[in-house]
């Protein structure tokens, strides 16, 4: 689902406010802002200290270095110091100059169990060492990834003890090892600057109003589980100059100032929404807003063909100095800059005017100057080119579809697909055009009608049925944040409006009317029932013609329409009539023609 931010404008005024501020001769004075490099380049502390006065040429306020002993430190043994040893010589003989603020770099992926003490023990030593070393560096602190790059300690359903263990149980026990984890950096570096990739700005689906179970169940089945209550444990025992900066890295992608400004105030007020209340003041005191940098993504470095591949060298440089000032002005202090494609220090694959945008933007910033120039009809305009180039390649469906004969009982909607007969059967759902390259899971669609409804079914193979991400409880809840299927239909004549109807595995629906303006309360009486097999799932539904406003097609009539799955595993999106990006784009919606 594309999801649109909305900025009350009082945001920026305050934030404005509060950007600048005078100095003793009156003028204005620079923002105290720190840009911070860090990507697939990511240098040792051997080489920092080798190559200091040359890497402080770049554009940077800081960076990020990693240990030769190793990084992950949640595994659940005891690293040998003395693999350190010459990490630490290497640290304390660093000369730093320009970068004034820098981190050593640990990582979260780790088989280790929650309830382990002996596992935690262990934990606990290893993040001393990197927070040893941050400390003999002269480091401001340690920059923290959560991400699994392997097995996920975050995740409750994938949880070792998940059957004899409740979610409850798990967050206490996360809480309490999110406390030893900071006593541990806190116990090298008093004051230490904790620079996470992400904390709660990637939790904002949950952080508005609900019912608190609700929240906890939505909470219990999400990929990031547990990383609240460890963020909570962290609040526990930090120190009063300890702060935590959740990096959003989210805003990798960002194409406007207002996912800026809309997500400081998400972290800063909403995500008290995941805090114990008792630790809001805590909150307020320690945890600070970060933004990110992904130049691959701006330069159309990554494999993936991106927004920055349809993007001239001029546009591409606009984007990336748009970001940079909005990042930099939004947060609190520090944003970090990513990147895979390329090496800064060994100046290979740096793209041309990536350089030159960073320099510009932080100029701008510190003389008090406004950007300059509207990002937004730059990416309208590529946005239509991405689309263009996708569609040449695209070939819109159509099927007719068959009438069922009067004296032929209607579907039971009860999810066997027993009664569907050839004629009803449609061609097989394909994957959407921006992810051509992968095979998803096999989706087969059927589709008839009477005087009275449309009748849709699906069969979708599922090889792990257990593992599928099942979101939603009751109607209209977040059903598309998990495993589902999809039917849109378009009025005649036209593809705006569109009815957009789901259902999960569990059988829960959702409906909205999609157009110029979408009206998300639309709420009709519809059928839908699923069932779960060993190696697949089926859904049906009986959708009236009454629901969507219209009466029976007439034979001839042509409608605009699509069928839709998505399939969490493998992050797989496949439809009937090929979409470029999303489920969403009407225009390449294929034509239903009714016989």
């Amino acid at each position: 689902m594309a999801r649109r931010v909305i900025v009350v404008g009082v945001m920026a005024s305050i934030l404005a406010a509060g950007a600048w501020a005078a100095d003793t001769a009156g003028g204005a004075r620079a923002l105290d802002k720190k840009l911070i490099e860090y990507g697939w380049d990511v240098p040792f502390a051997d080489y920092v200290e080798a190559n200091i006065r040359a890497m402080e040429k770049r554009p940077f306020d800081g960076l990020i270095f990693k240990l030769r002993g190793g990084g992950r430190a949640l595994v659940p043994w005891a690293w040998k110091t003395a693999k350190f040893e010459k990490d630490f010589e290497a640290c304390k003989n660093i000369q730093w100059g320009r970068f004034t603020d820098n981190f050593v770099v640990l990582w979260a992926a780790s088989d280790q169990d929650w309830f382990n003490d002996e596992h935690w023990k262990a934990i606990e030593h290893n993040v001393g060492i990197v927070a040893k070393a941050a400390r003999l560096a002269r480091c401001v602190g340690v920059c923290w990834d959560p991400e699994p790059y392997g097995t996920n300690p975050w995740s409750y359903a994938k949880a070792q003890h998940r059957d004899t263990k409740s979610f409850a149980e798990y967050e206490a026990m996360a809480r309490r090892r999110g406390a030893q984890f900071v006593r541990s950096i806190q116990g090298e570096l008093p004051k230490a600057q904790i620079l996470t990739f992400f904390q709660l700005s990637v939790m904002g689906r949950l952080l508005k109003p609900m019912d608190p179970k609700e929240r906890a169940g939505n909470l219990s089945q999400a990929g990031y589980a547990l990383l609240p209550a460890f963020l909570n444990g962290m609040l526990d025992a930090a120190k009063p100059d300890v702060r935590i900066i959740d990096g959003n890295e989210p805003a990798y992608y960002y194409t406007d100032s207002r996912q800026h400004l809309a997500v400081a105030h998400t972290i800063a007020q909403r995500g008290l929404l995941l805090i114990d209340p008792k630790l809001w003041p805590a909150y307020r005191q320690h945890v600070r807003v970060g933004q990110a940098l992904y130049i691959d993504q701006y330069f159309g470095l990554r494999a993936r063909k991106v927004l920055g591949h349809h993007m001239t060298a001029a546009e591409r440089r606009k984007w990336f100095e748009h970001n940079v000032y909005w990042a930099m002005y939004t947060s609190d202090k520090y944003v970090w800059c990513y990147s895979e494609k390329m090496n800064w220090w060994k100046n290979r694959g740096v793209p041309p005017g990536c350089e030159e945008a960073i320099h510009s933007a932080k100029a701008k910033l510190a003389a008090g100057k406004p950007l300059g120039f509207d990002i937004k009809p730059i990416v309208e305009r590529v946005r239509e080119r991405q689309r263009a180039e996708i569609r040449s390649r695209l070939k819109m469906r159509t099927a007719t579809i068959h009438r069922m004969a009067d004296n032929v009982a209607k579907p039971k909607i009860d999810g066997d697909l027993a009664e569907w007969t050839p004629k009803a059967k449609m061609a097989p759902l394909l994957p959407l055009a921006a992810a051509a390259q992968r095979k998803p899971a096999p989706t087969q669609a059927w589709v008839t009608y009477d005087a009275q409804a449309l009748y849709v079914a699906f069969r979708c193979t599922e090889p792990n049925p257990k593992k599928m991400s099942i979101r939603g409880e009751k109607h209209d809840q977040d059903v598309w944040l998990g495993d589902d299927v999809e039917v849109q239909v378009s009025v005649p004549g036209k593809t705006t409006p569109f009815y957009h109807f789901m259902v999960n595995p569990r059988g829960v629906t959702w409906d909205a009317i999609h157009g110029p303006s979408s009206d998300l309360t639309y709420n009709p009486t519809w059928q839908a029932a699923t069932r779960v097999g060993a190696d697949h799932w089926t859904a049906e539904m009986a959708i009236p013609w009454a629901a969507m406003k219209m009466t029976a097609p007439k034979p001839g009539t042509k409608l605009r329409a699509n069928l839709c799955r998505q399939r969490r595993q493998g992050s797989e999106l496949s439809a009937w009539s090929v979409m470029t990006q999303g489920f969403l784009e009407h225009d390449l919606f294929g034509t239903w023609v009714f016989k």
